[in-house]
């Protein structure tokens, strides 16, 4: 299996809320039909890599605006591959503003789903871009939920980290 630094388009700091971690960015195409089409979370990893195309460079941009003013909308083309159904969630996701959060239940009611909080669930852990499509600000009905598949530890603390820098107070 290839390391993040063999196949990602930049590596690059990010620090949030006393927490640090590196992102892997990773894009595809070139030029005009560029598009982000994954971000990993790097734990415990500090060495960056220069952005290899100019698709790389902008979302590098646009993560530090927003982690400099956390209602920064996101403007990037993306390339997310998932089922109709996960799809559809996604662009749910980005409807959920800064500051605000939904619940798993919530999600399938608007979705006109019957029961499915836990696919909602599963969709959301397969967010390849998370950050820019916000499945953070997606709480369980009991409270915080999991974060990219856990439960517990580094990420569900990022998790919280992302809900205070937008101003959410509930976390």
């Amino acid at each position: 299996m290839k390391s993040a630094a063999d196949t990602a388009d930049a590596i690059v700091p990010f620090m949030l809320m006393g927490q640090t971690l590196s992102l892997a960015i990773y894009t595809t195409g070139h030029d005009h039909d560029a598009a982000l089409c994954g971000i990993d979370f790097l734990f415990g990893q500090t060495a960056t890599q220069v952005p290899h195309s100019a698709l790389a460079e902008n979302v590098i941009h646009q993560l530090q605006r927003y982690l400099d003013d956390p209602q920064w909308p996101f403007d990037l083309p993306l390339q997310m591959h998932g089922t109709n159904f996960q799809r559809r969630l996604w662009s749910a996701l980005c409807d959920v503003p800064s500051g605000h959060t939904a619940t798993y239940g919530q999600l399938v009611k608007r979705l006109g789903m019957n029961g499915g909080a836990q696919a909602v669930g599963q969709a959301c852990r397969r967010n390849p871009v998370p950050v820019v499509v916000p499945c953070h600000r997606i709480l369980s009905q009991s409270g915080m939920g999991g974060y990219a598949g856990e439960t517990t530890g580094e990420k569900l603390h990022f998790k919280q980290a992302l809900l205070k820098h937008e101003g959410f107070v509930g976390v």
